[in-house]
């Protein structure tokens, strides 16, 4: 039987999440506990021999502290606030980001309120 072959762009990813791991000075069993999934598995990604669902993708992303670009892409652009709060939020499960989103409107709420008039 045929070795399957490792897809060019899964490796690549692969590499890119052991270089912020190690960078990070992460275990593989660190960061599989923080991104809520298995050594082995992360471990194959690491190789490009395993691929990751959105929600798997979104964990390691944010557990890694990165953004989904540098992981797909090796993007090293500088984020915007915006854009990281973003990122943040849609990796967040949907009761923490209405807590989040509850939040912030309320302290919008607590800084017109105390703004200066004019």
């Amino acid at each position: 039987m045929a070795k399957k072959e490792r897809d060019p762009e899964a490796i690549a990813i692969g590499q890119r999440i052991r270089q912020a791991r190690l960078a990070r000075r992460l275990t593989l069993e660190k960061l599989a506990e923080a991104a809520d999934t298995s050594i082995q598995f992360l471990s194959q990604v690491e190789k490009g021999e395993q691929h990751m669902t959105m929600i798997k993708f979104g964990r390691l992303a944010k557990a890694l502290g990165v953004s989904s670009d540098y992981l797909l892409f090796g993007s090293e652009r500088s984020l915007g606030t915006a854009q990281l709060a973003a990122e943040y939020l849609a990796a967040l499960s949907p009761v923490d980001r209405s807590m989040v989103t509850k939040l912030v409107l309320e302290l919008q709420g607590l800084m017109d309120a105390t703004a200066p008039e004019g």
